[in-house]
């Protein structure tokens, strides 16, 4: 009976949110060749994301506490986070501007949404060729980085059930070598509220944990990705 309760919650925010992301998807394809690149993200996909998080709080009850800000380097770096649930994209894009995400290509062929985030500089990635996708990650990563912009990657690489952790790729770790940049850490578990393979959401309080940059200093990609691994596997919150 109480799970029945929650399904109009659901309802609700999806018909909310899918209304916003079309409007504002609108507003970014007529308007985004007008705004200095560097603002870009600021006020298209920050401003989106804090209205659809906080659509996500009022409406489902999914609250969230941070914990380890002032870890936060002041210079863009790279950010390695778990990836479980739709919620961190929205919110890592509100911790985190100016930034280039790391996302696979695909996402950028749905309606609206794939065509607005199309013009704001993400990293799209063929995840069917690895190669090609490390690739572009550290050449369009670094690029980014250069630019002062962050650089969000989730090193699994596709979304796993709370609490599992799933395998860390090394792209993550081949960008920071080559760019010489550190990864920030960074452990949560949204999935447990918001699960990423359900559409139901669940009332409670995410914690996100953010761990002291791992630097890439003389390391190799298979130690540097063995310390983001171990990082995360061991602060990933229950």
């Amino acid at each position: 009976m109480k799970e029945l309760l929650l399904w109009p919650r659901t309802i609700l925010f999806y018909i909310v949110i899918t209304l916003w992301t079309i409007l504002w998807s609108i507003l970014i394809i007529t308007t985004v060749p007008f705004i200095p690149k560097h603002k870009c993200h600021p006020f298209f996909v920050r401003n989106w994301a804090i209205v659809s998080i906080n659509l996500c709080r009022y409406i489902c009850g999914i609250t969230w506490r941070v914990e380890g800000v002032d870890n936060i380097p002041d210079k863009p770096c790279i950010i390695a986070s778990n990836h479980q649930s739709p919620w961190e994209t929205f919110f890592l894009q509100v911790l985190f501007s100016p930034q280039s995400t790391v996302i696979k290509e695909e996402l950028l062929s749905i309606p609206f949404f794939g065509w607005a985030f199309k013009r704001l500089s993400p990293i799209p990635i063929n995840r069917k060729d690895s190669r090609s996708a490390i690739q572009q990650v550290i050449e369009k990563g670094t690029d980014s980085l250069n630019e002062n912009y962050w650089v969000l990657i989730f090193p699994e690489g596709t979304r796993h059930r709370w609490p599992k952790l799933g395998r860390i790729n090394r792209g993550t770790a081949a960008l920071a070598r080559h760019s010489e940049a550190c990864v920030l850490p960074l452990a949560h578990n949204a999935g447990r509220y918001w699960p990423a393979d359900k559409w139901l959401k669940r009332p409670g309080e995410i914690t996100v944990r953010i761990g002291p940059a791992i630097s890439s200093t003389d390391k190799s990609t298979l130690e540097l990705t063995n310390e983001i691994k171990d990082w995360l596997g061991t602060y990933l919150p229950h």
